[in-house]
């Protein structure tokens, strides 16, 4: 199993605090970056390679990536995305197109979450091709990536769903198995050569496999256990919220 985690945007909600430094090596607590803080709970699981797919500032993120590598004993490799001024998630995800011979999990790069959401994710129904993990909050905002869920799966994802409608928050993370793979990167394929298609998130692509007929069960997690970090308020929020995630990997 590998992981591939997007973190080539450059975050620009965040700025001036990502002006020299990429979103993923923002600091949470005592020096642990967001993306430190996903490597460790990753070498608590049975992943055994990690791909990073950078853009933003990637040197930052290579030299940080040989100290982590050694430090946790993982192997990570880097894909550059030389689109990533230009594009959404999907290019960064097209660009590991080669890695996904093997199931695999993605991770946005902008996600801080407690070792049950990925260990949960990994151990659950291994009979689903796609599992995405999800949140159902008791509101929803215009900036969540919404979700309309029904019968155990996934009917439609798309920030543009009506909050009346919404019943369900993609967290950005989601399992790929089996026969998915395959299909998954013909669609991409298929999506990239479309120039409308660069500024969409990969989970354009998700709802394209759901359009296919491919079932999208999900793993319903707790508002608790996760965060994302698209704000400055949200940092600020995160770095607080720490205290109640399992804080194995703060130094």
């Amino acid at each position: 199993m590998k992981a591939i985690i997007l973190a080539a945007g450059k975050g620009e909600r965040l700025m001036p605090l990502t002006s020299d430094t990429p979103k993923s090596l923002l600091e949470l607590e005592n020096e642990t970056t967001l993306l430190e803080s996903q490597l460790i709970t990753i070498n608590k699981t049975a992943i055994d390679k990690v791909v990073i797919v950078t853009g933003y500032l990637t040197e930052k993120i290579e030299s940080k990536v040989q100290r982590y590598s050694k430090e946790y004993n993982i192997d990570i490799q880097i894909i550059y995305n030389p689109f990533f001024d230009i594009s959404n998630n999907l290019l960064s995800l097209w660009q590991a197109r080669h890695e996904m011979e093997s199931d695999f999990i993605i991770i946005n790069g902008d996600d801080i979450f407690n070792d049950s959401v990925l260990l949960g994710l990994l151990e659950h129904d291994k009979n689903e091709l796609i599992t995405m993990v999800i949140d159902r909050k008791e509101t929803y905002d215009e900036d969540d990536m919404k979700l309309i869920v029904e019968n155990g799966r996934i009917l439609e994802v798309s920030k543009k769903i009506p909050l009346n409608e919404a019943n369900g928050e993609s967290i950005g993370m989601i399992r790929v198995t089996g026969e998915a793979k395959g299909i998954m990167v013909d669609t991409m394929e298929r999506m990239v050569r479309n120039k409308k298609n660069m500024q969409v998130f990969y989970l354009a692509m998700i709802q394209e496999l759901i359009n296919q007929g491919i079932v999208v069960g999900y793993h319903e997690i707790s508002s608790k256990d996760w965060a994302e970090i698209d704000f400055h308020p949200d940092l600020e929020d995160i770095r607080k919220k720490i205290s109640t995630f399992n804080k194995e990997w703060i130094k």
